[in-house]
C-alpha cells in the first residue's frame, strides 16, 4: 500500500527525504522546490521494518477529501512535548 509520508517538523512537503525508502513524488504546487514524498509498504514487516527504522514514533492520518493516499506522519526525537 502507498502511503504519503512528512516528518512532524517539515510537514508533508519538503525539499529533502522525511526517513529512509522515501520516494519523490510531484512537486507541490504551492511550495516551489518542496516535493511530496512516499513509502510502498505492503506487509506487517514492511511496517514494523519502516517504524524500526525511523524511530517508532509514527501517526497514520486517513486521506482527506482530495487525497489519494493515507498519509504516515514521523514523529521527531528532538521535537518539543
Amino acid at each position: 500500500m502507498k502511503f504519503l509520508v512528512g516528518s512532524a517538523s517539515e510537514g508533508i512537503v519538503s525539499k529533502k527525504p522525511p526517513c529512509k525508502r522515501a520516494v519523490r513524488g510531484p512537486e507541490a504546487e504551492a511550495w516551489p522546490g518542496e516535493y511530496h514524498w512516499s513509502v510502498e509498504l505492503n506487509t506487517l514487516d514492511d511496517l514494523m521494518a519502516f517504524l524500526h527504522d525511523n524511530g517508532g514514533g509514527l501517526g497514520l492520518f486517513a486521506p482527506e477529501e482530495g487525497e489519494e493516499y493515507p498519509v504516515l506522519e514521523i514523529f521527531d526525537d528532538d521535537e518539543a512535548e
